[in-house]
């Protein structure tokens, strides 16, 4: 009977070790390395810079986290605003920080937001063409030229739509093309503001998202992509 329960146990290590992923060649799990993501506007003109690097790679359990810093640098390359986040690494999934699915556009520029807890979102290492992915929330409060606000963020019908080849000041890749929409509402002075997206992100296997499209209303409002890495 043990030596059944032993074997069984065996067996199940090695399928889950047939299945979990190294995650280190993405640049989220890559101590010291830096990636420079411009943002461009509706005409395809940088005017500004997050500029990503990963602080420190630890375990807990069976998980890989990494902690991230990004730096936000205005067209004339002032520094205007630093955050911090986490990565994490099951073996058979990323999970991201969703504060950097906050999109670079106007109603969001001017505000000093603090997440309320800790809200990742899922991207599968094993993604497929076709494939439905987790939906997302966070929720955040802060406040703008001395106004308390709320922010509350919901991202839902992540797919995996296609799959094309991208090429950014940074490099080319094969990506996987995910599409999914976004419902933010800004909530300060008792009214509530909504705003209604839809986010394209270029999720590279291997390497992480290359580039993140945000339209609004059928029209870009932003576009963002590697240009630069630093090893």
């Amino acid at each position: 009977m043990k030596k059944s329960l032993f074997l069984i146990a065996s067996l199940l290590s090695a399928v889950n070790a047939l299945f979990a992923q190294d995650c280190s060649s993405y640049y989220y799990f890559k101590k010291n390395v830096e990636v420079e993501m411009s943002v461009l506007d509706q005409k395809g003109q940088p005017i500004a810079k997050n500029i990503h690097k990963v602080l420190s790679i630890s375990k807990e359990g069976g998980v890989t986290v990494s902690e991230f810093t990004m730096i936000t640098k205005d067209g004339q390359g002032n520094q205007v605003s630093s955050s911090k986040g986490v990565y994490k690494c099951t073996g058979t999934e990323i999970l991201m920080d969703m504060k950097k699915f906050l999109p670079d556009f106007s109603p969001l520029k001017d505000m000093k937001m603090e997440s309320n807890g800790s809200a990742l979102i899922s991207y599968p290492l094993n993604m497929k063409e076709g494939q439905t992915l987790p939906d997302g929330s966070l929720q955040m409060s802060g406040n703008a030229n001395g106004m308390d606000m709320n922010l509350e963020c919901t991202v839902t019908d992540r797919k995996v739509a296609a799959r094309e080849k991208v090429t950014t000041g940074g490099g080319s890749w094969d990506c996987f093309k995910i599409t999914c929409k976004m419902n933010v509402i800004v909530k300060m002075m008792a009214m509530n503001i909504p705003v209604e997206m839809t986010i394209t992100q270029w999720f590279a296997p291997g390497f992480g998202v290359v580039k993140v499209r945000t339209d609004k209303e059928g029209s870009a409002i932003s576009i963002i992509e590697v240009t630069h890495v630093k090893k």
